[in-house]
């Protein structure tokens, strides 16, 4: 995720200057994209949102709903609130198919985030959101490292650039958020 000065300033005028908030979009939208493709590669098989949709409503949320956009310091402040977008619209969705009225009943897994595949038909969006804002109150830092890097999908590099931290600070947040989030997932977690 290099820097980019023009698109910093689209960023920092984007509330203030329409055109600015209009330039943004087709600025983003590849590196939105993405993230959310990485996102939707977790969802469960069967399931009816799509990247681009994801997309969309992120982008929804990042402008507001009179279509003003918010600005944004930097490109990583940008990137980390797109993070946060997609975050609360997949619990939203995981939320309302677990729904008894949607027939939904998931079952809880351990989490294991490990750098390697997982099946997405074993992971639990609600809980892994209720254990994330309990490690956030615990450490708000290691809770940022996975929501840019799950929910965000950026690499360790991007996230210490977004950060503003070491790369290998987000190493280390990274492996104890995921010990951390593993034991609670799985109903063990002691204080």
């Amino acid at each position: 995720m290099s820097d980019d000065p023009d698109l910093t300033v689209l960023l920092q005028r984007a509330g203030a200057d329409p055109a600015a908030g209009e330039a943004l979009l087709p600025r983003v939208y590849d590196e939105l994209r993405r993230l959310a493709g990485g996102q939707m590669g977790r969802e469960a098989k069967g399931h009816t949102l799509q990247a681009t949709a994801l997309v969309h409503e992120a982008w929804m949320k990042l402008v507001g709903a009179d279509g003003e956009s918010l600005s944004w310091d930097s490109r990583g402040h940008f990137f980390s609130a797109a993070a946060l977008a997609m975050r609360r619209i997949l619990v939203d969705r995981a939320r309302r198919v677990r729904s008894e009225k949607h027939g939904g009943a998931m079952r809880r897994q351990p989490l294991e985030m490990a750098d390697r595949a997982f099946d997405p038909d074993d992971l639990d969006f609600v809980a892994l959101d209720a254990a994330l804002t309990e490690l956030s109150e615990r450490d708000p830092r290691a809770a940022k490292v996975v929501e840019l890097r799950f929910f965000g999908g950026l690499s360790v590099e991007d996230t210490a650039s977004v950060m503003g931290v070491s790369e290998r600070t987000v190493a280390r947040e990274w492996n104890v958020a995921k010990a951390w989030l593993a034991r609670a997932l799985s109903g063990s977690q002691d204080d």
